[in-house]
């Protein structure tokens, strides 16, 4: 977690040079890790094998190959490599990716990213007891980073906290944002003493963590916090009967008031203008035109990070300006990682998601359930967000979005026989929701 609080307020990692300092950290913390740690609970096959295929199917695609094996697997590729061939001169050997030096900065970043899910898988499985604590660093990064931005917006500024682009400071604060709405229900239903308290301070969390994702401007900053505790409410009720439906309905009335009633004059006016820079010369046409590359390199993508490169025989709109995203964190990985490397990540993702709304149905212990809620609204928000972004390419969000997901997938297993009898002693009595 240090490391990730560093990367946040050092513009979200994007910058060459903190890209070293941070990954030499977190592989410092791997080998600490490896060597002086005992893990009290074996990370499953079916979470393990994903998350280490992934980084190795990047290094795949930076493996130089015979030509001819190329040619069979990748001909767009080796057509690339036969057009250098005057300026460069033949080459016996080429890799999948169309850039390699680029993929290997990729590399290393999905390897720290896999090293922070199996580290977040670790810590929440042998300590069952304190899993809600493991969100209280980004909590608090939060409402930092929401107060600095609302500092930024009374002063006219764009609000963005410490991060380069506001739609990447409000991916961080969506996907925070169920934490403290999670906790401030887990705790009203309890039955300890200060229930009030702990209530109260959560959903005050949460509500400067909404208004500072609603000072960005940022429209899927908007939408998707919403969006999120939708997914929340549903996941919550789901399996109460009559009373579900009801709940549900209460809940969708009150954010499409929401979704009237909250956003400013300014961010109306963004919401407005959305479906005309969708139009000629915007998003739609940048993912048109991006299809023809998926066509080109559909089994083993053009390598990841390579989309720039690969792109730019297919850009018809626009020729002069460079586009390094796809602006849909889907589309792009389905180009750089190929249909293969893309169901790497589903399978995985998928995996998670099972897991963790398996951990939230109701009969599991009430603090891994609504924490579980919360994670699945994490996970909502994000997903929603990146169809019209590129927020997991950002290695602030991207990690943080590792760190939730290892300690979802933690929540529907067996605690280790060493602390079962102290996780029941910690967690509360509650009432059925």
């Amino acid at each position: 977690m240090a490391v990730w609080i560093w990367i946040v307020f050092h513009a979200g990692g994007v910058v060459g040079w903190d890209r070293r300092v941070y990954l030499l950290a977190l592989g410092l913390a791997g080998v600490v890790a490896w060597l002086g740690l005992r893990p009290a609970v074996a990370v499953p096959r079916w979470l393990l094998w994903p998350a280490c295929l992934l980084p190795g199917w990047v290094a795949f695609q930076m493996l130089p190959l015979p030509l001819p094996v190329v040619a069979v697997l990748s001909p767009a590729r080796a057509e690339l490599d036969r057009a250098a061939a005057p300026l460069t001169g033949s080459e016996s050997f080429a890799s999948l990716s169309v850039v390699p030096g680029v993929t290997m900065n990729q590399f290393l970043l999905v390897c720290g990213y896999a090293l922070v899910f199996l580290l977040a898988w670790q810590i929440a499985a042998a300590w069952p007891g304190g899993r809600w604590l493991l969100m209280a660093a980004p909590v608090a990064v939060a409402l930092a980073q929401a107060g600095l931005g609302m500092a930024q917006s009374g002063l006219g500024e764009e609000a963005h906290g410490t991060y380069v682009n506001r739609d990447h400071y409000a991916g961080m604060l969506e996907m925070v944002l169920p934490f403290p709405i999670g906790f401030a229900v887990h705790a009203w239903r309890g039955q300890s003493g200060n229930r009030l308290l702990s209530t109260c301070l959560s959903a005050a969390a949460a509500a400067v963590i909404l208004a500072g994702a609603l000072a960005s401007l940022s429209r899927m900053g908007f939408l998707a916090p919403l969006f999120a505790i939708l997914v929340m409410g549903i996941v919550g009720w789901k399996g109460a009967g009559w009373r579900s439906a009801v709940a549900v309905s209460i809940l969708a009335c009150g954010l499409s008031a929401a979704l009237v009633l909250l956003p400013s004059d300014e961010l109306i006016g963004r919401l407005v203008e959305a479906p005309s820079e969708l139009g000629v010369e915007g998003r739609l046409t940048l993912w048109h035109e991006s299809l023809a590359v998926l066509r080109a390199y559909p089994v083993f993508g053009c390598g990841l990070g390579g989309y720039e490169s690969a792109f730019l025989p297919y850009k018809a709109t626009v020729p002069m300006a460079a586009d390094n995203y796809v602006h849909n964190d889907y589309l792009q990985f389905a180009i750089e990682l190929g249909i293969a490397g893309f169901a790497i990540g589903a399978v995985l993702f998928a995996a998670v998601a099972a897991k963790t709304a398996r951990a939230a149905s109701r009969g599991r212990p009430a603090a891994d359930r609504y924490l579980a809620i919360a994670s699945l609204g994490a996970l909502a928000a994000i997903g929603l967000h990146s169809l019209a972004d590129f927020n997991l390419y950002v290695p602030a969000n991207a990690m943080l979005l590792a760190w939730v997901a290892g300690v979802a997938s933690a929540l529907e297993g067996p605690a280790p026989p060493s602390v079962r009898r102290q996780a029941a002693a910690s967690v509360p009595a509650a009432r059925p929701l």
